[in-house]
């Protein structure tokens, strides 16, 4: 998006392929914003990125295991006030959660709502059509981004620059280590992982 020589010649605020334009807004084909990142917006383990993880030799004990402390992590919103903002801030129900800061979890009212969006958190994990457990487990450490070019090459081949809002810390670049990105859907371990849409960052399973 932010390419100096673009704006030297002041014509082009942006640079776009013909890839990218996924479907039409209006009839004088006008520049249309559909979306925008947030700051803390968590990514999901979903059947497809569990199947991606484990042919690159995830075990199946860790998947299990990070399956076991997000079960444990939704039934301890409703007892513990840590837990419970925790919980409503990453499903994005924040005006309950501040009710919780102010309230209590004891409260009635408060502890009513968070059980029914326990509830339904659980009963996500299984398709209503087909009766079959998926899983859609949210993951701390990771993020929903959108990815950007690199129109100047600063970065090297499997390289990315991840800036992220950390609480209390503002934009920061925390991460210095492996990352795994994911891009939906991708069920083959040899596709490219260079970022180029919204997409899951994390670095759960270092």
């Amino acid at each position: 998006m932010l390419h100096p020589d673009l704006d030297a010649k002041g014509q082009h605020l942006a640079q776009f392929r013909k890839s990218m334009k996924k479907f039409n807004t209006t009839a004088d084909n006008s520049f249309s914003v559909v979306g925008h990142s947030k700051p803390y917006s968590f990514g999901r383990l979903n059947n497809d990125i569990i199947v991606l993880l484990s042919s690159l030799g995830v075990t199946d004990a860790a998947l299990l295991a990070k399956q076991q402390e997000y079960f444990e992590w939704i039934s301890g919103a409703s007892k513990d006030p840590v837990k419970a903002l925790d919980f409503l801030a990453c499903l994005e129900s924040f005006q309950l959660a501040e009710r919780a800061l102010l309230e209590g979890v004891e409260s009635d009212k408060v502890k009513a709502e968070i059980k029914k969006l326990q509830n339904m958190e659980v009963v996500g994990s299984r398709n209503a059509q087909t009766n079959k457990f998926k899983s859609r487990m949210i993951i701390h450490k990771s993020r929903r981004l959108y990815g950007v070019c690199d129109p100047f090459q600063v970065l090297q081949e499997g390289e990315v620059h991840i800036r992220i809002t950390v609480s209390r810390k503002g934009h920061t670049t925390p991460i210095h280590g492996d990352v795994i990105i994911v891009r939906n859907p991708c069920l083959h371990p040899g596709m490219s992982i260079l970022p180029t849409a919204s997409q899951t960052i994390t670095n759960v399973f270092r």
